[in-house]
């Protein structure tokens, strides 16, 4: 189909034998399009060779073919409906139409043969448009978990007897009574094997898609969930919340498992994702939907918490070139070690948000097993990964009523500052202790636990785009000044993430050194000069977390330099999409010397709206979510009542309440929250005295 002899020739000369089957085929896979040499053509599913004549490199060398696709009998289409797309489908061939579960708008056409959705796939091109119709398939995926050499350690990444500031900091979280009850953590991986002792008690049936087991989702769901107190192996981060068995796989697949029961699983754990060889990768339409769907809908709103491996790449590597690590809606962990200092495989990248315990100075992790047993050599940003998502449920556990959003901002703030002697800290405008090698720093429960249990959540999300700014400029060749050009947000807001969506034509991309510096002068590197031969940034999103609590006004700079020279290429637009909240947020806040029982207490509020009708609740069931749509509100106690008649604030924003404690509650716990139209108050949880 595209020069079949010239590519025979080249497979035959890096690769002896292959099957004469065999046939090679042009094929839109949704993250990729290339010429596949397919074994199996007539099948359900065929495994495929990816030929990468399009990746020859400056010398004339063309890499050698990448195992490890799959390709399936169905075709993936975005349409108006199902009927749409069955109609278009009818006039191509057999096939019937089934919602994608998870991702709306998207449609699988279920054919015989791998060869018929080849051609079904063309035929719907013609009238939905190819970048809407792609085959079903999985590339390539590595798990993110490094073999390595049996250690004596167990729980080390827990407790830390040896050096008890080199672990998550977990004890005081468990003693302040989180442990993650009311949380489920789904593992999306090959499988957790169910039936383990030490995972068994805390496995919830209809929160899996799957029962399929593998050594490496057994290692991870011990990590983050195995039972605690039952004389077997060791304990979870959150031993008390319950896990799930979801798969990764192809498009369809994943996108399935991100939008699986989101209304019971709480927090989605990913140890895996594209081979970590410093190139780019791109996910499929399918499964952004998905998860743009969960982060919107799931935890009924608040938002389905991702944790994701930030990758094993190493410094050759950046976490940027993984679109699922680096996406805004998911939580890059990347390792540190028992040291304290970054584990050797530990990638690089804007988009690392934190990191947390796991092999690579000296021990490894002690977790569970496939096969009913443990290992004590669990390792990589695999582990690091269902640690991060184990604090997570910790979180969820001390504030049940946080957003999405709200855990990533808590983990920001509660982080420490691990390896202090590194020489890559620094300082961001917004006061955030930054670092290359470890975002803002490694998680610590207790702190994170502490905060999140009095946290006010962050306001609605908002965002402002530079709208496509047109370079179409040649991108001078070995020269490391590049081409800077600007993006300007007219709106100011206090900044969350920042996206570049890019354009660039360039047979060689990683010859490209990518830096973004916002208003206030602090810089992004979005990609370094590196061995990938991949051709051209087709609205290629790179995403910085660098950037976060720093205002979002003004200009937002973007500087491109080819760093090496022989091959030529062409910046054709981009875009600069700002997210975050209004910094003219409420910062409200609610705060007493004690309630003091028999006697008079008092309640001060203040930084509310002025002059405003201002409501005080309170609650005896502890934490929780109770929307008062009256207000506009969501609460962050479960079950509440007003404490005293509503009352005005003076015209600085503040009033106080006096409630008279009865005798008889001396000893009670009681959480208390203020409410005005639109805002809410920190949460204070009191014992009366």
């Amino acid at each position: 189909m595209i020069l079949t002899c010239l590519i025979s020739a080249v497979l035959s000369a890096q690769s002896p034998v292959f099957p004469q089957s065999d046939i090679f085929q042009y094929a839109d896979l949704g993250f990729d399009r290339a010429v596949f040499q397919i074994e199996g053509l007539y099948s359900h599913q065929a495994n495929a060779m990816r030929i990468n004549d399009d990746l020859i490199s400056k010398e004339g060398i063309i890499p050698s073919p990448t195992r490890g696709y799959v390709l399936y009998s169905r075709v993936i289409a975005q349409a108006e409906s199902s009927q749409q797309v069955q109609n278009f489908a009818n006039h191509i061939g057999e096939s019937t139409v089934s919602e994608l579960a998870g991702a709306p708008g998207f449609y699988l056409v279920h054919t015989n043969t791998v060869a018929q959705a080849l051609e079904m796939a063309t035929g719907l091109d013609a009238y939905l448009g190819d970048e809407n119709v792609y085959i079903d398939a999985m590339r390539p995926l590595s798990t993110r978990a490094l073999p390595s050499d049996p250690s004596f350690g167990l729980q080390w990444h827990l407790v830390n007897t040896a050096n008890p500031d080199y672990d998550v900091n977990i004890e005081g979280a468990w003693n302040n009574g989180y442990t993650g009850n009311g949380q489920c953590v789904g593992i999306i991986d090959g499988g957790v094997q169910t039936n383990h002792p030490d995972l068994q008690a805390n496995y919830n049936s209809t929160a899996s898609s799957t029962n399929s087991s593998s050594s490496h989702g057994t290692s991870c769901a011990g990590v983050s969930s195995a039972v605690a107190n039952n004389g077997r192996g060791g304990a979870g981060a959150a031993y008390d919340s319950q896990w799930a068995g979801l798969l990764y796989g192809s498009s369809s697949r994943t996108a399935n498992s991100f939008g699986y029961r989101n209304d019971i699983n709480t927090i989605k754990s990913n140890s895996w994702g594209p081979v970590d060889n410093g190139t780019i990768s791109y996910m499929s339409s399918a499964e952004r939907s998905a998860l743009t769907t969960a982060i919107n809908s799931g935890r009924s709103g608040l938002g389905e918490v991702f944790t994701w491996a930030a990758g094993n790449g190493g410094t050759s590597d950046r976490v940027e070139y993984d679109p699922y690590a680096s996406s805004r809606f998911t939580i890059a962990v990347g390792a540190i070690g028992d040291a304290d200092t970054r584990s050797y495989y530990n990638e690089q990248g804007s988009s690392m948000l934190v990191v947390a315990q796991s092999n690579g100075n000296n021990r490894g992790i002690y977790t569970t097993n496939y096969g009913s047993g443990y290992t004590s050599s669990f390792g990589g940003t695999s582990s690091a990964c269902p640690l991060g998502a184990g604090v997570a449920a910790l979180i969820l556990d001390a504030n049940p009523a946080l957003t999405w959003r709200d855990v990533q901002a808590v983990m920001i703030e509660s982080a420490r500052l691990n390896n202090p002697g590194n020489s890559n800290w620094t300082t961001s405008p917004a006061g955030y202790d930054l670092n290359v090698n470890y975002g803002y720093g490694s998680l610590d429960a207790t702190a994170a636990t502490t905060l999140a249990s009095t946290w006010v959540n962050l306001g609605p999300e908002v965002n402002s785009s530079s709208g496509q700014v047109n370079v179409n400029t040649s991108i001078p060749d070995n020269n490391t000044a590049g081409l800077v050009r600007t993006a300007n947000i007219p709106v100011d807001f206090i900044v969350e993430a920042v996206e570049v969506k890019l354009n660039v034509t360039h047979n060689n991309v990683g010859d490209l050194h990518i830096k973004l510096v916002s208003p206030s002068g602090h810089a992004s590197v979005l990609a370094k000069d590196r061995s990938d031969g991949t051709n051209n940034y087709n609205n290629f999103i790179f995403t910085s977390n660098r950037h976060f609590g720093e205002s979002s006004l003004g200009d937002w700079a973007l500087t491109i330099s080819d760093r090496d020279s022989g091959t030529t290429g062409t910046w054709s637009n981009f875009t600069v999409t700002v997210y975050g909240h209004d910094a003219g947020g409420s910062s409200m806040s609610l705060s007493t010397p004690g309630l003091y029982s028999g006697s008079s207490s008092l309640l001060n509020i203040g930084n509310g709206l002025a002059n405003t009708r201002t409501y005080l609740a309170y609650s005896l069931a502890g934490l929780g979510t109770f929307n008062v749509p009256a207000l506009g509100v969501t609460l962050g106690i479960a079950v509440p009542a007003l404490a005293a008649s509503p009352k005005n604030t003076n015209a600085a924003g503040g009033v106080t309440f006096l409630l008279q404690v009865p005798g008889s509650a001396a000893g009670r716990s009681v959480w208390m929250q203020a409410a005005q139209s639109g805002i809410v108050t920190n949460v204070l949880p009191l014992v009366v005295q």
